[in-house]
C-alpha cells in the first residue's frame, strides 16, 4: 500500500515537473514561429519592392531577379540568425557574440551570395527550356490543400539520402567536412560549404522544378519551421529543444546535435533534419532521452583560418592534420 502511494506522489511530482517543461515550450517555440513567419512575409514584401524598383529604373530582368533573390537571402540569413541569437543569448547571459557569431556570419553569407549566383543561373537557363512540369498546382484539387506537407515528406526523402551520401562518398565528404568541424554550434554557424549547396541545387532543387509547378506559392505558416529548421538544428538552447515525444516524428536540435557529436557511437546517426522518422525507416536513429548537447567537431581537420580557406579548403590538402 505504502508502495502504491509512493509511485503515485512520485508520478504527480514528475506530472508537476513536466508541465512548466511543456508550457514553456509551447510560448517559447509558439513565440518563434510566429516572429519567423512575420519577418518571412517582410522579407518576401522587400523582394518583390527590390525587384520592381530595379525593374522600373529599366535594369535587365535577370540582374533584377538576381538582386531581389539576393535582398531575400541576406534579410532571411542575418534577421533569422538575430532572432535565434536573442534566445540563445537569454540562455547565455547576452554574451561573447563575436566569438559565437562573427565567423558564422562571414561564411554564412558568403555560401548564400555563390547560392543565389547559382540559383539565379540556374533558374534563367530552365527558362529557356520552354518546359511545363509534371505537376500544375491547379491540376491537383484537394490535394493542394495537403500539398505542404507532401512537399516537405518528399523533400525530406531526399535530404536524408543526400545527406548519407555526404557522408559515405568520399569526395562529398570533402564538401561536408567543412559543416561537421563546426564547435559550439549556433544558428550563425549553420552553414554549409557552397559547393555543398551547389549539390543540392542540382539534385533536389532543380528536379523539384521539373516535378511540380511553383511550390513557394504554397508554403504558408504551416511550412515556416521546415524553412527555419537549417538554422533551429544548430541552435544549443535547451529553452528551444522538443519534449521528447515530439522527436517520434521531428527532429530537433537536440537530435541534430547526436549527429554532430564527437563521440563513436553518435557517428552515422540522425541524418534527418526535419522529419525524423525517416532515421527510424532506415536504420540510423539515436533517440536522445534527454536535453544533452553533447561536444561537437570532428577530430583530424584543423579549424577554418580565413575567409580564403572556406573558399577552397574541400580542393586543397589543407586542414587535415
Amino acid at each position: 500500500m505504502a508502495d502504491t502511494i509512493d509511485k503515485r506522489a512520485k508520478e504527480s511530482t514528475d506530472q508537476e515537473i513536466r508541465r512548466p517543461r511543456t508550457l514553456a515550450f509551447v510560448i517559447t517555440f509558439g513565440l518563434l514561429i510566429a516572429l519567423s513567419e512575420g519577418l518571412l512575409r517582410l522579407v518576401a514584401w522587400a523582394q518583390d519592392a527590390v525587384g520592381w524598383a530595379l525593374i522600373d529604373h529599366d535594369i535587365d530582368l535577370l540582374w533584377a531577379g538576381f538582386a531581389a533573390a539576393l535582398v531575400n537571402a541576406i534579410f532571411t540569413y542575418t534577421g533569422l540568425v538575430a532572432l535565434f541569437a536573442f534566445f540563445e543569448w537569454r540562455h547565455l547571459g547576452f554574451k561573447d557574440f563575436r566569438r559565437r557569431y562573427a565567423e558564422g556570419l562571414l561564411y554564412g553569407a558568403t555560401a548564400i551570395v555563390i547560392a543565389v549566383m547559382l540559383q539565379t543561373a540556374a533558374f534563367s537557363s530552365l527558362q529557356t527550356l520552354d518546359f511545363e512540369p509534371v505537376f500544375q498546382i491547379q491540376d491537383l484539387g484537394p490535394v493542394s490543400l495537403l500539398f505542404p506537407i507532401i512537399y516537405m515528406v518528399i523533400i525530406g526523402f531526399f535530404e536524408y539520402w543526400l545527406h548519407r551520401a555526404l557522408h559515405d562518398v568520399p569526395f562529398l565528404w570533402r564538401l561536408h567536412a567543412i559543416h561537421h568541424q563546426i564547435e559550439d554550434m549556433n544558428a550563425a554557424r549553420s552553414y554549409s560549404h557552397w559547393a555543398q549547396d551547389a549539390v543540392y541545387l542540382a539534385v533536389i532543387t532543380v528536379p523539384l522544378i521539373f516535378l511540380v509547378e511553383s511550390p513557394q506559392g504554397f508554403v504558408a505558416l504551416l511550412t515556416t519551421f521546415y524553412l527555419i529548421s537549417n538554422y533551429y538544428m544548430h541552435t544549443d538552447n535547451p529553452a528551444l529543444s522538443f519534449p521528447p515525444i515530439l522527436r517520434h516524428v521531428l527532429a530537433d536540435n537536440v537530435y541534430h546535435h547526436y549527429h554532430h557529436s564527437r563521440r563513436i557511437e553518435h557517428w552515422g546517426r540522425n541524418y534527418c533534419s526535419f522529419f525524423s522518422f525517416y532515421d527510424r525507416i532506415f536504420g540510423t536513429q539515436h533517440m536522445p532521452r534527454d536535453e544533452t548537447f553533447h561536444a561537437t567537431g570532428i577530430d583530424g581537420y584543423a579549424p577554418l583560418e580565413n575567409w580564403r580557406d572556406y573558399l577552397i579548403r574541400p580542393f586543397t590538402n589543407r586542414g587535415k592534420t
